[in-house]
């Protein structure tokens, strides 16, 4: 059974949130929940509902199971190429030759 760590997935909403410029009030505006509500979200002091979570997510284009439980063995692929689809195209490049580099010298 999986245990949902709550402070750590409120971290990421925070750090997602931060990436993208986005106050916790525009946030809870978004989702139509109030900001305290955000700000124990993300302190991990409360446990939200799954409309809550999926509206979280969508509104900061995540990826559920990466909100969730992070980046781990079985959703690092989606993690990558998330990440690959928000590259200009030489910059794509780049970053699987960067990839590619880092990956021979951890081998």
């Amino acid at each position: 059974m999986y245990n949902i760590d709550y402070k750590a997935m409120g971290r990421r909403i925070r750090e997602k949130r931060n990436e993208v410029k986005i106050t916790q009030e525009k946030l809870a505006e978004m989702i139509d929940i109030s900001p305290s509500h955000i700000g124990e979200i993300e302190r991990g002091t409360s446990v939200c509902s799954l409309e809550v979570l999926v509206n979280i997510a969508t509104a900061l284009d995540l990826n559920l199971d990466t909100l969730v439980k992070g980046i781990n063995s079985q959703n690092v692929g989606q993690a990558f190429s998330e990440i690959l689809e928000t590259l200009s195209g030489d910059n794509k490049e780049l970053y699987i030759k960067l990839c590619e580099n880092i990956a021979g010298t951890l081998k």
